[in-house]
């Protein structure tokens, strides 16, 4: 297995294990609240892990990057803010958890192809079947 497919396995680690903690914590306060303490948390948690890095010199960035990743920080924010509202509601993990993924996965897909990459049988079928799947689910939850 090759380290960029383990980072990926890591991440969605992350990200299941950051849904299973956003829908505890989101029956228990303000969803703004909730997504601030996430992003100060991230924020702080990030920063110490840089601060070697840091100690070697500051490493060259591209304005592009700066602005991708502020992008990157609102759709976090975005996404902590209306998952922990919608969690507030009621949401089970069970249905919102697969909607958030699934979800993400057709937003990645269709900016893959937006970007340039082709369109091949087998995401276009993936595409359907992810959204067919989210939608049976957000169906379940009425």
């Amino acid at each position: 297995m090759s380290t960029s497919i383990l980072y990926v396995i890591i991440g969605a680690l992350g990200t299941g294990l950051w849904n299973v903690f956003i829908s505890s914590a989101s029956r228990q306060m303000h969803p703004l609240l909730g997504a601030l303490i996430t992003e100060l948390t991230a924020f702080t948690a990030g920063a110490l892990i840089f601060l070697p890095v840091i100690s070697k010199g500051f490493p060259k960035v591209s304005l592009n990057a700066v602005v991708m990743c502020m992008l990157a920080g609102l759709s976090v924010l975005l996404a902590d803010f209306f998952i922990l509202k919608a969690y507030k509601q009621g949401v089970p993990i069970s249905i919102g958890g697969p909607i958030i993924i699934g979800g993400s996965i057709v937003v990645v897909t269709l900016v893959g192809l937006f970007w340039g990459e082709r369109l091949t049988v087998l995401k276009a079928v993936s595409i359907l079947m992810i959204v067919s799947g989210a939608s049976i689910l957000g169906s379940l939850s009425r």
